[in-house]
């Protein structure tokens, strides 16, 4: 048995860089996802990558390598017996093929390797020149987590389908945001534990006036509000959910992040009820508040309905 590790750094030689390769991150929405992705600016295509990918907070808890359609021959992991693949694989390299690569799964440092393989010589059956790679999942709970990403030069780096380009790469990373609330609000405390929800941050800059997601709803005839109809959905669903509590006083699992309902606690105040009924996170309080900006028109151009919108402030400080 023996495992493909994808040393391509044969193909490298020392000539003028031909084309720029720039390999993206970005943060998937409020989770802990990050996808990566990447532009190829030469008409030549990208035939391998071989990337490092660490995080300084938290580790890599999982990866997703079926994002592309294009990248998924895995030489850093894949099995031969006698001629015949019986593993594929994964994107992430096994740590103990090559001295220079990163530890793994359930490491801060992840080191990928992904090749596409098609008819050569004519690109155009190849992938396109631009498109997504991989996910990945970090642990982070608390604190902001930088993302860096830099070509693995052992295994070859980026490497196109002519040996003789040497592409510059770039790669700027990226930023998981966590830390994301004002320690000088009031209710900073409040953040933390229901675990630092992402919606109650930029760019949700209404959510404390009953918008969870940030999206107008609406049309030209009627006019666009961004607490309509959608937020009213995610109130209901969180109205019923309990709060934890020391029997006889009814109990539940509670509200925390990741859970999208906290999204609707508006008042980002204590718990409501009583030792009879429980106590709700989502309740009264926060339906007054969706329904005190459910009629306010955002601004628009006639004759389109336009009213003052509602104010983008709820991470002011007082």
């Amino acid at each position: 048995m023996r495992k493909f590790s994808l040393i391509l750094a044969v193909l490298l030689f020392t000539v003028p860089a031909w084309a720029t390769v720039t390999i993206t991150c970005q943060q998937v929405g409020t989770s802990n996802d990050v996808l990566v992705s990447y532009v190829n600016t030469e008409a030549k295509k990208v035939r391998a990558f071989a990337l490092d990918i660490t995080v300084n907070n938290g580790v890599i808890s999982a990866v997703d390598d079926s994002v592309s359609s294009w990248y998924t021959i895995y030489p850093g992991s894949i099995v031969i017996v006698d001629g015949e693949v019986t593993d594929d694989g994964t994107a992430v390299a096994d740590p103990n093929d090559h001295p220079d690569t990163k530890p793994g799964i359930g490491t801060n440092g992840i080191t990928v390797e992904m090749g596409a393989l098609y008819a050569p010589p004519d690109d155009a059956n190849g992938p396109p020149n631009s498109g997504d790679l991989l996910k990945f999942t970090n642990t982070v709970t608390s604190g902001n987590t930088t993302v860096t990403i830099t070509e693995n030069g052992s295994r070859g780096g980026v490497v196109l389908t002519d040996p003789n380009a040497n592409p510059a790469v770039v790669a700027s990373g990226c930023i998981i945001m966590r830390e994301c609330y004002p320690s000088c609000k009031p209710d900073y405390q409040t953040w933390v534990n229901v675990n630092r929800p992402l919606c109650w941050c930029a760019p949700y800059l209404r959510q404390c006036h009953g918008d969870v997601d940030n999206a107008m709803e609406g049309n030209t005839k009627t006019g666009y509000n961004y607490v309509h109809f959608k937020d009213l959905a995610v109130l209901l669903t969180a109205w019923s959910i309990l709060e934890p509590a020391t029997p006889p006083i009814p109990s539940g699992p509670g509200i925390n992040w990741p859970d999208p309902n906290i999204c609707a606690d508006f008042d980002h105040g204590a718990p409501e009820g009583n030792t009879k009924t429980g106590y709700n996170r989502v309740h009264f309080k926060d339906l007054a508040i969706l329904l005190a900006k459910w009629s306010v028109l955002e601004p628009a151009t006639p004759p389109i309905p336009s009213g003052p919108g509602v104010e983008p402030n709820c991470l002011n400080c007082p």
